[in-house]
């Protein structure tokens, strides 16, 4: 229990004797007394409920929405990150495998691990051993799936620079989708890595250029 909720018990508590208090001289009072006690103790009892007992139902009803798998996730997240940040990374990897223990029909965790391995400890095909077993391991929704699939296309592309098994994952995921925005964000991925291959294209053959030029 933290300090917060004890200090709204305790003067809840304290609020509740001072209105016994009130509650026994208003029976020995006069009428006009009696309606001006009424409408203060509504009053107090108005306030109360705004200061204290609403706020101890929404603390109640947070911690019951989210001390199962939510606080969990958020508590494993937050651990990660800070393995992340203090340069370990395995530790956060393994805070990860906590997450898909608790929810393994959640392709985030693993998408994390595997950028984990491909761009902190250099080594992609760790990302993609991870992604292709998480793809294969069940039967997944379409946007999920396509999550993993543009996860492996871009290990891929910008950890391996393996423009045609890149292509290949994402014409996988036009034919398994078409018709859907996945489907249209694989074009779109295409046209890049097209424009990315001509780029690569235009700058070897100006270093060629150059390299003949200069043993002229």
């Amino acid at each position: 229990m933290n300090t917060t909720l004890i200090i709204r018990i305790c003067l809840a508590t304290l609020a509740l004797l001072v209105i016994a208090l009130i509650w026994t001289f208003f029976k020995e009072a006069g009428d006009g007394t009696k309606l001006v006690m009424v409408i203060v103790l509504g009053l107090t009892g108005g306030l109360l409920a705004v200061k204290f007992v609403i706020p101890m139902l929404g603390d109640a009803m947070s911690e019951a929405v989210f001390s199962s798998g939510e606080k969990v996730e958020q508590d494993e997240m937050t651990k990660a990150a800070a393995k992340i940040a203090q340069g370990d990374y395995q530790g956060a990897i393994e805070h990860y495998e906590k997450m898909l223990q608790d929810k393994p029909d959640d392709p985030f965790p693993v998408a994390e691990i595997a950028k984990i391995h491909g761009e902190r400890l250099r080594n992609p095909q760790a990302a993609l051993k991870a992604l292709e077993e998480h793809l294969q391991s069940r039967d997944w929704p379409v946007d999920d799936a396509a999550f993993l699939m543009f996860r492996i296309a871009d290990v891929h592309l910008i950890q391996r620079h393996d423009y045609e098994t890149a292509r290949d994952m994402l014409e996988q995921i036009i034919g398994n989708f078409p018709n859907t925005r996945h489907s249209a964000n694989a074009h779109h991925r295409m046209t890049e890595i097209e424009q990315m291959q001509y780029k690569l294209l235009m700058d070897q053959r100006a270093k060629a250029a150059a390299s003949g030029a200069a043993k002229a």
